[in-house]
């Protein structure tokens, strides 16, 4: 198979196993000792993960705790795919595009951001929601928050992805423009640019609280790798899985590796839903996961924080996180029903489409 073959059945499914993985992910890595390499490398956490992932009753914890983070470059890839896909061929002009990406994404974040402010008002007070945490939210609403110094992190972790989603929409035009121009490889050129301002600046850049790992400047190698899949013929096989798998292995043990890993990480996954596609798409209920990902990446921040509060042993927290996810489920397809009612109050046929605008918290962004 073509990657650029992949349909809105075979996008939901892998938003489904990607949504699911993060979740996980953001209500394990804030319990143990095992800590991921995303915005920071350390090799000593591999380390720690082999020390962890070895016994039974902290393998699970492990296992998506150390790479559950990776499910957020799937979005990542399916954002550019996705644009590459369906905006590939539009005439409008910029501004017009932009207000279409604002009136698909702002309507569910504003939603969850109500909610969110309703319970932090009554747990520590309207003055301090009004005073401390609407300044930021204006700032990522605005999508210039990752830029600015010592914003990166908003009062609930995930929403972070809501600038660096509107950046990657503000320079999509120029993306289009440079592979019709040079084609994939100055895709390729664009992603080796980036790699080197994002390992010159972020040095300088920490000085400021600033990390360009919330930009799409240190992501643009999955973002090219989305847009190739999407545009040229290319296909995958063992030959191409297993130095993939390599590059997520050594690039957490290696920091001259690591730059690979994200790539790998998507490739590895792609490369995997190949050979399982054909069952996976029977389970409905991953299929219909991925459609409520977007609702779920936006409030599982929020539903988890309770239930953390009671995993007092190894035991509980595997109840607890899926506790946790259950309950993210749940709101999530309330939400993302309750916008899908037209004016009439008759549930919408259309689906949303949420390939091009979803992706997850990465790293310790949720830790927060």
């Amino acid at each position: 198979m073509l990657l650029r073959e992949l349909d809105k059945k075979d996008t939901a499914i892998l938003k489904g196993l990607a949504i699911a993985a993060i979740v996980f992910h953001n209500f394990f890595h804030v319990l143990g000792p095992v800590s991921e390499n995303e915005f920071t490398f350390d090799s000593a956490r591999f380390t720690v993960f082999l020390q962890n992932v070895v016994h039974p009753s902290t393998a699970i914890q492990a296992l998506f705790s150390f790479f559950g983070h990776y499910g957020v470059q799937i979005f990542i890839f399916l954002s550019a795919y996705g644009l590459a896909k369906t905006h590939w061929d539009d005439s409008e002009p910029w501004s017009s595009f932009m207000w279409s990406r604002v009136k698909k994404l702002y309507p569910m974040f504003l939603l969850v951001i109500f909610l969110w402010s309703v319970l932090a008002a009554v747990q520590v007070g309207p003055l301090w929601v009004i005073k401390d945490a609407v300044p930021g939210l204006a700032l990522m609403l605005a999508g210039v928050s990752t830029l600015l110094p010592g914003s990166t992190l908003p009062v609930v972790g995930p929403w972070w992805f809501i600038p660096f989603i509107m950046q990657v929409y503000a320079i999509w035009p120029l993306l289009r423009k440079l592979t019709r121009k040079f084609g994939w490889q100055g895709l390729v050129a664009l992603s080796i640019a980036c790699y080197i301002i994002t390992h010159l600046a972020n040095p300088v850049l920490a000085h400021w609280s600033i990390t360009l790992a919330a930009t799409p400047i240190a992501r643009m190698r999955v973002l090219c790798f989305g847009i190739i899949a999407a545009r040229y013929p290319i296909r995958l096989n063992i030959f191409v899985a297993v130095p993939a798998l390599a590059c997520v292995v050594l690039g957490n043990e290696y920091r001259s590796i690591a730059p690979f890993a994200s790539v790998g990480s998507v490739v590895c996954v792609l490369w995997l839903y190949e050979k399982l596609r054909t069952p996976l798409k029977r389970l409905h209920l991953v299929e219909q996961l991925g459609n409520y990902s977007l609702a779920a990446f936006l409030v599982n921040g929020i539903v988890r924080v309770p239930f953390i509060a009671f995993t007092r042993t190894l035991d509980s927290q595997l109840v607890m996180a899926l506790a946790s996810a259950t309950v993210t489920i749940a709101i999530s397809v309330f939400l993302h029903h309750l916008l899908a009612l037209n004016p009439r109050g008759a549930h919408s046929r259309k689906p949303v489409d949420l390939a091009v605008r979803m992706t997850p918290e990465p790293g310790r962004a949720g830790a927060d």
